[in-house]
């Protein structure tokens, strides 16, 4: 009697466990936190994590000062409001629950404080006023929450203000080739496109109709990456040199198979059946490991392996008798071996290796060769380049010439009986310089990031800091990080409607300058 008493009280135990604790199973992430850290989800998504503790301990002779401190690095979405306003909540939850005071931003210098402003007027008012300053792009989701919080903040410009000007005054001088060059652009891409179908292959068209349905997002990436994988192994290339690649592709096919309800459903019933096979300790255990899981301390990979080793440890079957529990936790494990970073790199490099494969004379490998050029060419004068793009860009600096490609251009058009006729610009080719110096200005204001993070992390005594900068300065950052020897988390802020462009140019063609010592204008 006393046994069934005692068997009785541990089953309610984890029904109670499960009302409290489940919320339901769906696609898990890629990435855990560092340490403590946990980001809600409505607020923004983790990207990246490096745990320098971790890495000292494969290093023993590693005396670097910098170990133990955190360095949370919030990729900016200039002038989205939605993602302003999220990073201002992500900001306020980091304040509240890891007792974050030091917010390092980018496009100032020293104090950019703007807390004297709460006194002149109330809360209400403050939230208002900020809230439309934040719409029109003029202040941020940090300056906001400095406004109309009662947090102590220290809000601290890292740029060095010379390069900030010397950057802006580059910017301005490009900026005012951007609509003549991308109407040029634009009309080579015109040619480039209508040459496609008469020279292109079926197969390089098929490939390339993918690649968009792929970027439209009509295809998922799973799908695009079990596309290549395919046309790789029908090639009979050799595809160990991508293991993320056939990963998220055999990930992508493991999707489609799982049932998330009744995964969820599996799960409670399996927990359920373990309270008749666990003694009072292990049952602690179980709900000890499940409160970390709800709260975030625990990935959804540790905390279904270790569900998946219960089973085992009491001999039982999870495939036989929860299948979909059991395909759930194999996809969760194939989700731990993703590096997203290096899946982009590897289904890029595939492309690459695929058409080249795929090219049957040297007219479709140069008309790649031009339309990947005209690409990263936008992309360069719409001043979107990616840290990627501009490796390329530089590796590739000579063929970057738009007038390098008028001859295989016009001799086509004739070829095909097309009307259109291309000309070389100099709008393009003589400016390719003030560019380029563009992009290097940012590389150099990152060494003066690093080098007043540094500073400035010391001086404070704070472990951990925020970080705030658009993402083209992630990797650079990262890196430099990493040589320091800060742990670090990549966030991005939540957002589901794009960045009009138009509203954060807007604000650097009105010259919005680092501001220092609490001297603010009326755009601060």
């Amino acid at each position: 009697m006393l046994e069934n008493k005692h068997q009785h009280r541990k089953i309610i135990i984890f029904l109670i466990l499960q009302c409290f604790l489940f919320s339901g199973i769906g696609l898990a992430n890629l990435i855990s936190v560092v340490k403590t850290i946990n980001i809600p989800s409505s607020f923004g998504n983790i990207k990246e994590v490096f745990d320098m503790q971790d890495a000292t301990l494969l290093n023993t002779q590693n005396t670097n000062t910098n170990i133990g401190k955190t360095i949370i690095h919030i990729q900016d979405a200039h002038c989205n409001y939605e993602a302003q306003k999220n990073m201002a909540q992500l900001l306020d939850h980091l304040v509240k629950e890891q007792n974050l005071k030091l917010i390092m931003v980018e496009g100032g210098s020293g104090n950019v404080n703007l807390e004297f402003l709460r006194n002149y007027a109330d809360k209400g008012a403050r939230e208002s006023v900020a809230d439309k300053y934040l719409k029109l792009g003029k202040i941020s989701g940090e300056e906001y929450l400095d406004i109309v919080s009662d947090h102590s903040l220290d809000l601290y410009g890292i740029e060095d203000e010379a390069l900030y000007e010397a950057h802006l005054d580059v910017f301005h001088q490009v900026d005012a080739l951007r609509d003549e060059g991308l109407k040029y652009l634009e009309d080579l891409a015109k040619v480039v496109s209508a040459l496609k179908p008469r020279i292109y292959s079926e197969e390089v068209k098929y490939l390339e109709s993918a690649k968009k349905n792929y970027e439209d997002k009509t295809l998922s990436l799973g799908e695009y990456c079990g596309y290549l994988k395919n046309i790789a192994a029908n090639k009979g290339f050799d595809l160990q040199s991508y293991p993320f690649l056939s990963t998220f592709a055999e990930l992508a096919r493991l999707e489609k198979e799982v049932d998330f309800k009744q995964a969820e459903a599996q799960r409670n019933e399996f927990i359920k059946s373990l309270a008749s096979l666990l003694n009072e300790k292990q049952v602690k255990t179980v709900i000890d490991k499940s409160q970390d899981f709800k709260a975030g301390n625990v990935s959804p990979q540790e905390y279904y392996s270790f569900l998946k080793d219960l089973a085992a440890k009491k001999r039982i079957n999870l495939e036989q008798n929860y299948p979909q529990l059991s395909a759930y936790v194999r996809y969760i494990n194939e989700n731990k071996k993703i590096d997203v970073a290096q899946l982009l790199k590897e289904v890029d490099s595939l492309e690459e290796k695929i058409k080249e494969a795929l090219f049957a004379n040297a007219d479709q490998k140069k008309l790649y060769e031009i339309s990947k050029l005209l690409s990263v060419l936008k992309r360069v004068v719409s001043l979107e380049l990616t840290p990627e793009d501009y490796g390329y860009f530089q590796a590739n600096r000579p063929e970057m010439s738009t007038g390098s490609w008028m001859s295989f251009l016009s001799a086509n058009c004739a070829k095909y009986n097309l009307a259109l006729q291309p000309s070389a610009s100099g709008i393009i080719d003589e400016n390719l310089g003030k560019f380029e110096e563009f992009y290097k200005l940012g590389a150099d204001r990152e060494q003066a990031f690093i080098k007043n993070i540094v500073k400035k992390m010391d001086e404070s005594g704070e472990k951990l800091a925020v970080f705030i900068a658009g993402g083209f300065h992630t990797p650079g950052m990262t890196q430099m990080f990493k040589e320091k020897g800060y742990s670090y988390a990549v966030v991005t802020p939540s957002i589901t409607k794009k960045t009009d462009s138009s509203i954060y140019l807007s604000v650097l063609r009105g010259e919005r300058k680092p501001q220092s010592d609490n001297n603010i204008d009326d755009e601060r």
